[in-house]
């Protein structure tokens, strides 16, 4: 199997959950009848949990952090998930460790995170929040939501 079939399968394998709730890479968020769907909810409530402080309410920005919603628009899923993992601290667990390729396992973590098989980051403001901690791909699509300008600042509607 050649590089590229393989890197095909991934991506097919990371977007089958996203379509079987009617999503896709470019809208990961699903609003049938003015309401969203419930991890694009999940997603505005973890985002007010433990971003809001810094980002702003509505992800537009402060002095403290960038306007998410602007930013959001130029990082995929892999892109939001990598970031949030190079930005902040993130716990990697003991039989993990190995010092002689930090990079293979951020992937890993990046590709598990994806796949909703980990939830575990360690933000600062997240540190002990295990409802925000397992919703990064939650706050990326409400954050697209706002981006696509198909919601507000305030609580959708759920």
């Amino acid at each position: 199997m050649t590089a590229h079939t393989r890197s095909m399968l991934a991506g097919l394998v990371l977007l089958a959950p996203l379509l079987a709730l009617g999503q896709t890479a470019d809208k990961p968020y699903s609003i049938k009848d003015g309401k969203v769907d419930e991890r694009t909810y999940n997603g505005w409530r973890a985002f007010h949990s433990g971003c809001h402080m810094c980002h702003g309410v509505g992800g537009g920005g402060t002095s403290q952090a960038p306007n998410l919603v602007e930013r959001i628009q130029y990082l995929s899923p892999e892109d939001f998930v990598t970031k949030v993992l190079t930005s902040y601290r993130f716990v990697i667990e003991s039989g993990e460790s190995r010092a002689d390729d930090p990079t293979a396992i951020r992937q890993q973590m990046v590709e598990e995170i994806l796949r909703r098989e980990r939830g575990e980051l360690v933000m600062p403001a997240w540190e002990q929040s295990p409802e925000v901690s397992p919703h990064v791909l939650d706050i990326y699509a409400w954050l697209r939501a706002r981006a696509d300008g198909v919601l507000g600042p305030g609580r959708p509607a759920h």
